[in-house]
């Protein structure tokens, strides 16, 4: 998994019991030989609103409905 996919999984793991946002959340990154990044509050506010707008697709594809191909 690559630092951008782990940093989104951990963000929207910890989405699910902050109420706030990303204004309450803090990630730092530890690499492969040991060196650390605290990611900047914009870095984590931008994959927020990644993740924000990847549900409300989502959402909107669960409530269209399914017509099947060749009959719309």
């Amino acid at each position: 998994m690559e630092e951008n996919d782990t940093v989104k999984l951990a963000i929207k793991s910890l989405l699910e019991v902050v109420q706030t946002g990303a204004k309450n959340i803090e990630i730092v990154v530890m690499g492969t030989e040991g060196e650390v990044k605290r990611l900047e509050q914009e870095e984590v506010e931008t994959v927020v609103t990644e993740i924000e707008k990847e549900k409300e697709e989502e959402a909107e594809r669960k409530k269209k409905p399914n017509v099947p191909m060749g009959t719309a």
